[in-house]
């Protein structure tokens, strides 16, 4: 059986129990183990308390999975072969089976290479928990952010990503009662039975997926109303 395939053995049921301590723990999955240890220590700097494990292959990554669930998986795509090449296999099938088995664990993928994501478009576009992309060329400051977002359950990704996103059918549930019911974020979570908190996630999930998040940046746009006038742009709903 491979490594991976741990997963489908593991019940899904015991993907949705996070650990119970009160402490933050994060996985970091690197197959290099300077970079790994100092991704760890990164993190700490946002939560100093938190415990940090780094691993280096996908494979002792699953172990520590099915050992408890972390509040931030970091995860990079590319890992060495046994040729010596670098990879990106391994990592997007260990997201693939992190997407179906730990639908709402918290992912932050950090790599040099975040196109190789473009397979797996369909499953981030419907993925429930937090999912934050950073390019390893940035600034630190980027990965601090990038983990930040995903703890708090956004979407993050690049732009050339953002076009090929997909809106799943909550997200049409959504935009129906942003743009013909005009309801406010709160309306919202009372309506969907969810936290506001989830109710602000689902509004900025929809503003990255149509592209019009960096209208945040100093510019004099309304976002709902963005929102709704790109939605109907394309169609996504009649007013």
């Amino acid at each position: 059986m491979s490594p991976l395939s741990l997963l489908a053995t593991h019940k899904p049921e015991t993907a949705l129990q996070a650990t119970n301590s009160e402490t933050p723990f994060f996985l970091v999955i690197e197959d290099h183990p300077e970079v790994g240890q100092n991704n760890c220590e990164f993190l700490r700097i946002m939560s100093p308390q938190c415990s940090c494990i780094s691993v280096d292959t996908p494979q002792k990554g699953v172990e520590q999975l099915r050992q408890g669930i972390p509040d931030l998986v970091v995860v990079d795509l590319q890992f060495g072969t046994v040729g010596g090449e670098q990879s990106a296999k391994p990592g997007l099938e260990l997201l693939k089976q992190i997407f179906e088995y730990y639908p709402t664990v918290n992912i932050l993928v950090y790599t040099s290479e975040p196109t190789f994501l473009r397979q797996l478009i369909p499953q981030i576009s419907k993925y429930q928990g937090g999912f934050a992309v950073v390019n390893k060329m940035e600034r630190r400051s980027a990965f601090l952010e990038g983990a930040r977002c995903a703890i708090e359950g956004q979407l993050k990704v690049h732009r050339e990503l953002m076009k090929e996103m997909q809106l799943s059918q909550q997200d049409l549930e959504i935009l129906d009662l942003l743009c013909n019911h005009a309801l406010t974020d709160r309306a919202i979570a009372e309506r969907m039975h969810v936290s506001l908190k989830t109710a602000q996630n689902y509004v900025q999930r929809l503003k990255v997926k149509l592209d019009i998040e960096h209208l945040d940046d100093g510019q004099n746009v309304n976002p709902r109303v963005a929102i709704c006038m790109t939605a109907m742009g394309r169609k996504l709903v009649v007013c």
